[in-house]
């Protein structure tokens, strides 16, 4: 992984500390003090910077030096965790010290290349990182999530009030080498008192309108981890947005996501043909987030955004033309018995003891019955053993029936819920209020990209009008305690083709940081470290997260991450970075001509590897390319797990650049016969195709839902794994001057570029 310089920020002044008593926390849990800590020691050193900041730090003198002598050493006493886990998580068996460890070394490995050694004994030496539980019984007031941290000249303690706080502390210690010099690892030493503001601390992510692998959703957990999130909800249904019926004659065409799948035939159906997880798939994934301090809140959506179900049965959608197709009628006596069924069916896939029964944009002419779905939704669930949870809605579902107030309400809209009226009730609200904190790609009515700067400047969670925080009927006390906390929700409402998957992790990671450090340390550090100080050293820990390979944003040494120019009868990389190739099948190296030297002759089988999967903007791509004759259908110039450049697709024979399973035409045909220079490059805003040199096309996304009917850029991520294809449908014909570089370029700069590897013109 590359490496960053030291970077500590002064200390970070202590003030007043929101102490929140929320579900699932007990009733025991008191505030934590609000007494600053100071810092007695001349030239002590300074608070080191984390995300989220650290609520107290007093610097001591000197260093402590990570080494190939350190261990991981867990307490034998606490090994299998503290009485404390289990009743401060929704899910059920929570990891322990001795788990949790075992991610800190996996994470210690990637980002400084030195594997230190996990042990359980009660000694530990000075070289070594102690991990301990027992934090109540020395500091009665810290919060179930809080953590003492001592580093010193007889090595590291992190003791936690439970497993899960002491992991935090990790996170903290992680962050602190990922800044530190790799020559040294040095870390300052000193004693911090860390704990959250807020008990939930949520990332909500739509999975159903974009297939998302489970690869990637663990890239998802890891990447809020390591900002000290503890709760992910998942949204596995959904559609996109229908017009009532009257207007919507083909509404049961539409795409709609289910994401579990059921092997009872009864269920099954209603899994998506494109991506769906099956139990074990989620017994896996729940296994990985609880590993990385991680609660998983399932939610399925009814009865609104029920399309993957009215498709089927169109008889249990509302009968009226002003009623949208996925709305489900909840006055047909089937439709509650069929949702039990589904919660019955797929309750037991989760470990939470909370589910989302999702319940909003619902017909408002249907408030009461409405109501007394969730009501009865709620009881059911509790003779589950679970309790429930859903979104604001209780505005736009008017009616004299009152929703139950053990519901816990994930506000999102003031014009469909009152968060002060909620409260007011008993009910307990977690803050997810758009547009601030909502991040939907694409979409003109939210955020495209967080505004991160406003976020750290002004959002918190009691915060609801984020333009008039002073307002009392619309925001919430600080220390109001049914606030459980907050977070942000990732919706995908234009559907896959809308966005790539390194487009949304993107996205998300310049979200993630900002509200972690709202959620955990809230407004307390803005007054001392202004944002245009906090975000390069944000952006320095975002790019080196380990664990992480979304990015897609490969080491260079140089600008040019790969350069072949075939001249020494291989795939030799001429840059500085010895990114190397291997010709496969038949890919034979060939004495070309008409000024290009040797170039490498493909046929449907064959292909050239290179190591690296493939590179986000910004980047320039390009090569010389000699088709032979008509090609196959569908025949691939480049590919990769994130897609492919083909020179046909199905239909016609032109340029079609293919990037999670969609396809984007671009119009251009390559002669046969003929030499033709190809790049592309994106810089963030668009991605230019150049044939020939000139700017000939850019890769569009035509959104086709009924309210927008636009083209839209995309940034394609470039594959780089194979020129060619492994899988035997290859471009046929001759390559030549294949190179990447790790930034964009343009229209004059790609014909210096391409007669330096030819000296031709095209």
């Amino acid at each position: 992984m590359k490496r960053v310089g030291i970077a500590f920020l002064a200390a970070i002044a202590a003030a007043g500390v929101i102490g929140v008593s929320a579900n699932p926390v007990p009733s025991s849990t008191q505030a934590v003090s609000s007494k600053p800590s100071g810092t007695s020691k001349s030239n002590a050193n300074p608070t080191p910077f984390v995300i989220p900041s650290l609520q107290e730090w007093e610097g001591a003198n000197g260093q402590w030096k990570l080494s190939a002598a350190t261990r991981i050493v867990v307490d034998a006493a606490y090994a299998n965790g503290g009485a404390l886990d289990a009743g401060n998580m929704y899910m059920r068996n929570p990891s322990n010290l001795q788990q949790f460890a075992a991610t800190f070394q996996s994470d210690i490995s990637a980002v400084t290349g030195i594997d230190v050694e996990v042990v359980v004994s009660s000694k530990y030496g000075k070289n070594d990182i102690f991990l301990t539980l027992g934090a109540e019984k020395k500091d009665p007031k810290l919060n179930h999530e809080g953590y003492l941290l001592d580093i010193s000249n007889k090595g590291i303690t992190v003791q936690g009030v439970t497993s899960r706080g002491s992991f935090w502390g990790t996170r903290s210690l992680l962050q602190m080498l990922i800044l530190a010099d790799e020559d040294g690892y040095a870390l300052p030493q000193g004693h911090a008192r860390d704990y959250p503001n807020y008990n939930e601390r949520l990332f909500m992510q739509d999975i159903a309108r974009k297939p998302i692998p489970m690869s990637d959703l663990e890239e998802y957990a890891t990447l809020t981890s390591f900002y000290k999130y503890n709760t992910l909800l998942q949204h596995y249904n959904d559609n996109p947005a229908v017009q009532v019926k009257g207007v919507m004659k083909d509404w049961q065409e539409k795409y709609a996501g289910f994401r579990l799948r059921s092997d009872n035939p009864e269920y099954s159906m209603y899994a998506s043909n494109d991506t769906a997880y099956t139990k074990q798939d989620m017994r896996q994934f729940q296994d990985f987030v609880k590993a990385r301090g991680l609660d998983l809140i399932p939610e399925i959506d009814a009865p609104a955004h029920s399309l993957c179900f009215t498709k089927f049965h169109p008889e249990w959608s509302i009968n009226s033309d002003t009623a949208r197709g996925d709305w489900l009628d909840l006055g047909n006596p089937a439709v509650e018995p069929f949702l039990k069924g589904v919660w019955t069916e797929f309750v037991d896939w989760f470990d939470s003891s909370q589910i989302s029964i999702g319940a909003d944009e619902y017909d408002p002419t249907k408030g009461d019955l409405a109501r007394t779905f969730i009501n009865s939704m709620h009881d059911f669930l509790a003779g589950l053993n679970r309790t429930t949870r859903m979104w604001g809605s209780e505005v736009r579902l008017p009616g004299t029936v009152e929703i139950d107030s053990d519901i816990v309400t994930t506000y999102w809209d003031a014009s469909y819920s009152n968060a002060n009226a909620l409260v007011a009730r008993g009910q307990k609200v977690s803050n997810l209020n758009a547009p601030d904190a909502y991040l939907v790609p694409r979409t003109y009515a939210y955020e495209d990209f967080i505004d991160s700067r406003k976020i750290y400047n002004l959002w918190e969670p009691w915060v609801f009008d984020i333009l008039d925080k002073t307002n009392t009927s619309r925001n919430l006390r600080p220390d109001e305690p049914l606030l459980t906390g907050g977070g942000f929700a990732n919706w995908n409402d234009f559907l896959s083709e809308s966005v790539t998957r390194v487009e949304l992790y993107d996205r998300v990671s310049k979200a993630a940081d900002v509200f972690g450090e709202k959620l955990w340390t809230g407004a307390k550090n803005i007054d001392q470290v202004s944002y245009d100080k906090w975000a390069p050293l944000a952006k320095k820990l975002r790019e080196n997260i380990p664990g992480i390979t979304l990015r897609r944003r490969p080491a260079s040494k140089g600008q040019y991450l790969i350069s072949y120019d075939f001249e020494d009868g291989a795939a030799a990389d001429s840059s500085d970075n010895a990114n190397n190739g291997e010709l496969h099948n038949g890919a034979t190296v060939v004495e070309a001509g008409e000024g290009h030297g040797r170039a490498v002759k493909m046929t449907a089988d064959s292909y050239i590897s290179t190591p690296i999967e493939g590179i986000a903007y910004p980047y320039a791509v390009g090569m010389w390319v000699k088709p032979s004759g008509a090609q196959q259908a569908k025949a691939v110039l480049l590919e990769s797990g994130d897609g492919r450049v083909l020179v046909s697709n199905s239909t016609s024979p032109t340029v079609t650049f293919v990037q999670d399973d969609n396809e984007y035409n671009t119009q251009i045909i390559l002669p046969a016969d003929q030499w033709s220079h190809l790049a592309f490059s994106a810089d963030g805003t668009t991605t230019r195709v150049f044939y020939n040199f000139k700017h000939a096309a850019s890769v569009n996304y035509y959104n086709p839902r009924w309210d927008v009917l636009q083209n839209s850029t995309m940034q394609v991520t470039a594959p780089l794994r194979t020129i060619g294809s492994a899988n035997g449908n290859s471009f046929s014909g001759l390559v030549d001057g294949f190179f990447a570089m790790d930034r964009a370029s343009y229209a004059g700069e790609m014909a210096f570029i391409g007669k330096h590897y030819a000296n031709a013109l095209p």
